[in-house]
């Protein structure tokens, strides 16, 4: 049995929860009232084509609703991606489900590690995974670096496997994902993460309409409910939502990233909504004891920390939660 807490963060314990890294605005009303509004419709089987989300989604990414397969949750988009492909290449240190898919499924996985893209191997790789911004450290690549990515795996016969998970709180990227899906990548999205609905599961990969079809078989029928599909609706069309948290994130990032740096750590220069640094080991049993919970990144493959430290991920929230977390490392530091 696999432990999900320990690996990928979240602890219901925690009267102040570091170690998720969602929305620090919570599910906006207009999302909340879209899931409150159907459930009249809940005896009743969602659409299994989501043709309603999928065209609210086309609007909000400017993808045709053909080339997005909706499903129920990043993860299972990637575990149904897993299925359908061949072997891969993940980019390290990086979100550790990419390689547990492919291995779940008896494929080959091999790691990249570092940020150079252009030094990635494509001899014997099907798929590559990159993750943009990447977790845990919020790196985000130049678009050049990326676009020339997705053309030397179109050149290889390979696939460029995009999680776009974080992309919605990056202030004024470079690209849309629209044009990386146009380049030939496959770009996985969710709403888990900038829209807070962790619990509801809603996710969409967005890729050539052939391949989505193969890769729709090994999704289980049914899987995106009425509710997650009304709250997709609403959330697609709220752009002031996105706005007010790209804002709040870029404001407070910088705040906590100066508050830690005043402590003594070096956390990493971040595009998406944490920040990752190192720290002594016992930290985070420290911060505990306070009532907060951080993540302890030790399932990153290729993440090595310092003898005697450990690296350890924290979402960025709102100022008040997040003077509470600094006022608790100067306790423990003390």
């Amino acid at each position: 049995m696999r432990f999900y807490q320990e690996e990928h963060g979240g602890d219901l314990r925690a009267k102040y929860d570091f170690s998720v890294n969602v929305s620090p605005l919570g599910i906006s009303g207009r999302v909340r009232s879209a899931m409150v509004s159907v459930l009249s419709l809940a005896d009743r089987y969602p659409d299994p084509c989501a043709v309603q989300l999928r065209a609210a989604l086309s609007a909000k990414e400017g993808v045709p609703a053909e080339n997005i397969l909706a499903g129920n949750g990043a993860a299972e988009l990637i575990y149904a991606y897993a299925a359908y492909g061949g072997s891969a290449v993940v980019v390290a240190p990086t979100f550790s489900e990419y390689a547990a898919a492919f291995r779940a499924f008896g494929k080959g996985v091999r790691f990249a590690r570092g940020y150079g893209l252009e030094g990635i191997n494509l001899c014997t790789a099907d798929t590559v995974f990159v993750c943009i911004p990447n977790n845990p450290d919020g790196f985000f690549p130049a678009r050049e670096e990326l676009f020339s990515l997705a053309e030397r795996c179109r050149a290889a016969g390979a696939s460029l496997f995009a999680d776009a998970c974080f992309y919605d709180f990056v202030q004024n990227p470079s690209f849309t994902l629209a044009e990386l899906v146009q380049s030939g990548a496959f770009v996985l999205q969710a709403f888990t993460k900038s829209y807070a609905l962790a619990g509801v599961r809603l996710g969409y990969l967005m890729g050539e309409k052939g391949a989505l079809s193969r890769i729709s078989r090994y999704v289980q029928p049914w899987s995106v409910s009425c509710f997650a599909q009304a709250a997709g609706i609403a959330a697609a069309g709220d752009k002031q939502y996105l706005s007010d948290l790209r804002a709040l994130v870029s404001r407070e990032r910088e705040f906590l990233s100066e508050g830690l740096t005043a402590l003594g750590f070096a956390p990493r220069p971040s595009r998406a909504n944490f920040l990752l640094f190192e720290g002594e080991e016992g930290l985070s049993a420290r911060l505990r004891e306070r009532g907060i919970a951080v993540r302890v990144c030790d399932d990153f493959e290729g993440l090595v920390p310092q003898k005697g430290k450990k690296y350890y991920r924290v979402g960025v929230r709102t100022r008040e939660e997040n003077q509470i977390l600094l006022q608790a490392l100067r306790e423990v530091l003390q």
